[in-house]
């Protein structure tokens, strides 16, 4: 029997429960939802978790429909779903938790002696270390800004990077960043898991809305990603090729007023190609952001006429490295 909180999976059956991770001023706790799927049939352990921060609400709801549909008997080995990594950010429907002001998807491997976001890290990282086989990790732009569908995997010199690209390359999409060190994803949930020698994939789309095609996409993803390492049978998703971006650059507005997108998330941009523009309440451009690379991947944009201040990230663009075949 798998135990993790509350939540004890005999083979065969799917257990729901939640998971003690903190307290509040008020002595209420602070619980992490968690699925567990135990199969008749030997596998490894994959954990699914989403809304690390906490405004990206689409792989929440990708792991909540899974996750209902799944037939426990089905499957080889076990799944472990946290819906929502970061109670406190999510019910506050922001990135950065109002407990601390940190972003938890920056502060692994955490620490005990921390503030919050800092504790939860060591305790996920606890889990992830005594569970774990493989991570497939849910993300999107959040609610005030989109992205498309991609994967990444991070480059980090471990061992498990080469698993992690294979990886990569059969959850459903066809661009795949591949995230080096001096990308500042350091402290990430998924670097700490390469760290622990855990292959570990991140999955990006959507944001602002969710819609049908971004719940399809990530289903997508999770059951390729499933059938990939074993957990599902049936083949992978596999692309007749693939483009592989490094070496993005976060891009910041430096006028406040109205964000307009002048292209879409998913397209590649030259260098000087305007990506949107600031503007004021009259209509006035005030700025235009323009990409800085050649063969350069929208990677996320505001939504559009977004409020935006001065000196916020209105865009991502990643240069085009490679093509590889499939």
């Amino acid at each position: 029997m798998i135990e993790i909180g509350t939540a004890r999976a005999k083979p065969g059956m799917v257990a729901r429960g939640f998971l003690r991770v903190g307290r509040m001023a008020d002595a209420s706790e602070i619980n992490l939802p968690v699925s567990i799927a135990s199969g008749h049939k030997p596998g490894p352990t994959v954990w699914l978790e989403a809304c690390i921060h906490g405004d990206e609400y689409g792989g929440a709801a990708a792991i909540m429909n899974f996750m209902r549909d799944l037939d426990a008997a089905e499957i080889s080995g076990t799944i472990i779903a946290v819906p929502v990594a970061n109670p406190p950010s999510y019910n506050h429907r922001s990135r950065f938790s109002y407990i601390d002001g940190q972003n938890l998807n920056r502060v692994f491997p955490g620490s005990t002696g921390g503030s919050y976001s800092f504790q939860l890290a060591a305790v996920l990282r606890e889990h992830l270390q005594k569970h774990a086989d493989y991570i497939l990790d849910l993300h999107s732009g959040g609610i005030g800004a989109e992205v498309p569908f991609y994967a990444i995997y991070k480059d980090n010199g471990s061992a498990a990077v080469e698993r992690s690209r294979e990886l990569a390359k059969l959850v459903g999409c066809d661009v795949i960043w591949r995230a080096e060190g001096g990308e500042g994803l350091g402290s990430t949930v998924t670097s700490e898991a390469l760290r622990l020698g855990v292959p570990a994939v991140t999955i990006e789309c959507g944001g602002g809305t969710v819609t049908p095609e971004h719940l399809r996409d990530f289903r997508k993803a999770i059951e390729s990603f499933l059938r990939a390492v074993g957990v599902l049978s049936g083949e992978p998703e596999r692309q007749n090729g693939y483009r592989i971006v490094s070496n993005g650059s976060f891009l910041h507005n430096r006028e406040g007023g109205m964000f307009i997108p002048a292209c879409k998330v998913g397209d590649f941009v030259a260098k000087g190609q305007v990506m949107g523009r600031i503007v004021d309440l009259f209509g006035n451009t005030l700025e235009e952001i323009v990409s800085p690379h050649d063969d350069a991947f929208v990677a996320a944009l505001r939504c559009n006429c977004f409020p935006t201040h001065a000196g916020e990230i209105v865009g991502e663009a990643v240069p085009l490295q490679s093509i590889e075949m499939g």
